[in-house]
């Protein structure tokens, strides 16, 4: 039989997702772009804000990234990126994957932020359960 889970499978505060307004993030720029038209000062910072953000939207007033092949990527802030890596690397279905698996893993559940390689690769780097049955070099000293 199939049992059916309602609720994150790691015991940890759930902290609400895409949260631009909570203090400067990755995700500021774009959304006062998107949402008022904001631009900053300098030009050359303006005209790459303006060509970058025609890959994003805003759809009820949270940040979505477009992707190529994939549909709408939802854009989460570094304070949500631990919860995030964690319940895709050590939850219910998690198989504690090396880190570009993991990063990408993150993309196909739907999930974007600029920093997705190194973040995945670090989250890896400290999991104590990966670092102890990694794969032993069995080299003659």
């Amino acid at each position: 039989s199939i049992e059916e889970h309602t609720s994150p499978t790691l015991s940890v505060m759930v902290i609400n997702v895409n949260s631009i307004k909570d203090g400067a993030s990755w995700m500021t720029n774009y959304y006062m772009y998107l949402a008022h038209g904001y631009l900053p000062e300098d030009e050359k910072e303006a005209k790459t804000l303006q060509r970058k953000a025609s890959s994003y939207c805003l759809m009820y007033d949270k940040l979505y990234k477009r992707g190529i092949s994939t549909p709408l990527l939802k854009c989460i802030g570094e304070e949500d990126v631990d919860y995030v890596l964690r319940e895709i690397h050590e939850g219910i279905n998690g198989q504690h994957l090396g880190g570009r698996s993991l990063a990408r893993k993150a993309l196909r559940a739907g999930y974007y932020w600029p920093t997705m390689q190194q973040d995945a690769r670090e989250h890896v780097r400290k999991c104590d359960k990966c670092q102890r049955h990694e794969d032993m070099i069995l080299a003659p000293p």
